[in-house]
């Protein structure tokens, strides 16, 4: 009221005295310089009107579009995963994986049981490996599945944080514009009717003030928007996350409990391999034992069949050659009574059969030889 006052003064004594008359529109000024020089009676100058409203209205929203672009151009940086398409190819784990069963032990069996047992045990351990290989793919991938989601996990929260920013500093700026918009709209009437102004000139000029304004809150709403997508968006990848942890132990447990399973199988072949090699050495012991049997059996029969040894004939006493001492038959025979005839006679059968008896031992040997 007071600057209202003033003017108005001001008007009036420039009249009295005077002074050139205002032109009745302000449509009629060539520029902002030509109509504060003609407008100086009002309370509210053209340049006053332009750099404190329009021109910092425009400053404002600049500088908001600006910190708002910027935070949303975060989101090209930001990797996004599917995660559950990657983990289609990964079999659940939590409730055991494909295990083949475990061979029999049979502690009395033969060499060709043990040897069978054996192929089972290692075709069993074969499926396990195979298994277990599988377990550590899943399980690297599962894991760098894990590190590409806490990598995504970790631009989504800087996004959000951004967005947030942006959004806190843009809704004080559009405060501010709110606040010259209705500070303009507060004094245009007055201005319009004290002074030369034309309703269209600050029509043009609120107009922009508005377009400033509602560009302000698209953005902010969509500053806004992006920020709730982020926000679920990264709920989901920590949920996500939270899973491939568990699988990850699972799978864990499960490689361990392969290995162990291996490790097991492994030990249950070398007992049989040790117990196959005893068997061997029995086997073997046998055989020797029954070779050295059948030798002793064979040198025993043979003795058995050999015939006694000979024994040699004792040879006949020569005679001696003397003739005076040998007396003819005829004359010992007449000498001797007839007792000792008769024992001599028996002496001789004796000693021609003695004689004869070795050849026929020989003979019946030489048969049973044959």
């Amino acid at each position: 009221m007071a600057k209202a006052a003033a003017s108005s003064f001001a008007l009036s004594s420039s009249i009295v005295v005077g002074a050139h008359f205002i032109s009745p529109t302000y449509a009629q000024f060539n520029s902002t310089d030509e109509a504060d020089s003609t407008i100086e009676a009002c309370f509210i100058f053209p340049r006053t009107i332009e750099q404190d409203y329009v021109i910092k209205s425009e400053d404002i929203f600049k500088k908001l579009d600006e910190e708002i672009q910027q935070a949303l151009s975060i989101k090209s940086s930001i990797t996004e995963i599917d995660a559950d398409a990657k983990l289609k190819k990964i079999k659940p784990y939590s409730n055991g994986h494909t295990n083949p069963s475990e061979p029999a032990s049979d502690s009395s069996a033969s060499i060709k049981g043990l040897t069978a047992t054996r192929s089972s045990l290692e075709s069993h351990i074969n499926s396990l490996q195979n298994n277990l290989s599988t377990a550590k793919q899943d399980l690297n991938a599962v894991s760098t599945l894990s590190s590409q989601l806490s990598t995504s996990i970790q631009q989504l929260e800087n996004y959000n944080t951004a967005l947030e920013e942006a959004v806190t500093k843009a809704q004080t700026d559009t405060e501010e514009l709110t606040t010259l918009l209705d500070t303009i709209n507060g004094f245009k009437d007055q201005a319009i009717t004290e002074c030369t102004y034309e309703e269209t000139y600050f029509e043009e000029h609120i107009s922009k003030m508005e377009d400033f304004s509602k560009n302000a809150d698209t953005l902010i709403t969509q500053a806004k928007e992006e920020q709730a997508t982020a926000l679920e968006m990264l709920k989901s990848y920590k949920d996500k996350l939270n899973q491939l942890k568990d699988m990850e132990r699972d799978i864990q447990d499960e490689i361990s409990k392969f290995e162990s399973s291996i490790d097991h199988l492994n030990n249950r072949i070398s007992d049989i391999n040790a117990q196959i090699q005893k068997l061997e050495q029995q086997k073997q012991q046998e055989a020797e034992q029954k070779k050295k049997a059948e030798k002793e059996a064979a040198e025993k029969k043979k003795n058995e069949n050999k015939p006694p040894e000979e024994k040699p004939v004792a040879a006949p006493a020569k005679e001696k050659p003397s003739e005076e001492k040998t007396e003819p038959a005829e004359e010992r025979a007449a000498e001797q009574p007839q007792g000792e005839e008769n024992s001599t006679l028996d002496n001789e059968g004796k000693t021609t059969q003695q004689n004869e008896s070795p050849s026929e031992n020989a003979e019946t040997t030489s048969e049973e030889a044959k």
